[in-house]
This record gives structure tokens, sequence and C-alpha cells, in this order.
């Protein structure tokens, strides 16, 4: 019975905020921050502050709670529109199609360096230049190819678990993630062909 508890009291809040209930509003606000901001983190473009975002995705909620059909947990429901939000603001935002060797800064320059000249792995000191190369190279890529591979590779979300972040079916993730993969490598390869 203590598994329907959580389930009841959203409902209780759902019902309230629909009535209009203010409280209810910000009790729910309250609940979802940690979920949208955790989701806004992982998909957030470099223009478009956090705060932004998860506001964005606030009024997308109470806008179509009238669509929330109780089938799913509420949750799942808030986290699909989240991504779908911050998908559609990586679309927006992307305007140059291409990463150049200039954009990058002197310490992500002397990483990719080291990368092209060795096959190890890069050094525990040089992890957050190296997330932030992949960055810039993931922001080149579609809205959907950025997804798959940062569920699947850098938050190691099983299948399963993207399909039901996504909605997406399982072969077709499988193929995307493929596909993905091989984009993100024809990018690194001809950003940093010519560089010796």
């Amino acid at each position: 019975m203590a598994a329907d508890e959580p389930a009841n009291e959203i409902g209780e809040i759902l019902l309230c905020v629909r009535k209009g209930d203010e409280q209810a509003a910000t009790a729910l606000v309250e609940r979802l921050y940690p979920l949208v901001l955790r989701i806004v983190r992982s998909y957030r473009t470099a223009r478009t502050s956090e705060e932004d975002l998860c506001q964005m995705i606030f009024v997308r909620i109470f806008q179509n709670l009238h669509q929330y059909a109780g089938i799913a947990p509420f949750e799942h429901w808030v986290s699909r529109l989240s991504v779908n939000t911050c998908l559609k603001q990586i679309d927006k935002e992307r305007v140059r199609p291409e990463l150049r060797y200039a954009d990058l800064s002197r310490e992500q320059a002397r990483l990719v360096d080291d990368l092209m000249q060795t096959a190890e792995e890069v050094a525990p000191k040089d992890t957050d230049v190296a997330r932030s190369v992949v960055d810039q190279l993931l922001s080149r890529l579609s809205a959907r190819d950025r997804l798959i591979l940062s569920l699947t590779y850098l938050e190691n979300r099983s299948v399963a678990e993207i399909r039901e972040i996504t909605g997406w079916g399982m072969a077709s993730i499988k193929v995307r993630a493929f596909r993905a993969r091989q984009k993100l490598k024809r990018l690194f390869a001809k950003t940093f062909r010519n560089f010796e």
C-alpha cells in the first residue's frame, strides 16, 4: 500500500492544480524541480540558462497538464516533456554546422593533440577538458543523435530506460545509436583531420 501513496499524493496535487490552487501548483513545482533540473543539465545548450529552460519546461507542463491521462507515472510524462523541450531548444540554437580547431581553447587543443598521437585513455586530470570537447562535438549533431549518445554513453542508460524516456522502439534506439556513433566519428575525423 505504501507504493500507492506517492501516486495518490501526486493525483491529489494534480486535481488541486487543475482547480486553480496556487499552493498546489507551487508544491508541484517544488516536487518536480530536481527531476527537471537534472534533465536540463544533461541537454542544455550554451546559450540558454538552466533557469530559463526550467521555466520553459514548467510553462509547458502547466499548459499541457490536461493531456496527462494518468496511464504512466506522472514523473515519466514530465521527463518526456522535459527532454522534448530541451531537444527543441537545441535544434533552435544550432546555427553553426561545423566545429573548427580554432574554436577550441588552448587546453582542449592540447588534449586533442595528445589523443591523436596516442592510444591511451584520457588522464583523470583532463576529464573536464575532454568532456568539453565531447560537448562541442555533440552540439554539432542533431538533437536526436545528441540525445541517444548522451543517454547511452554519458549516462549509461539501458535501451529499456531510453525507450521509457523517449517513447522510441527498441530497434529504433539501437539503429539510432549506431548511426549517431558513425556521425560523431566522421565529425571528429573531419574536424581534426588536417591538424598535425
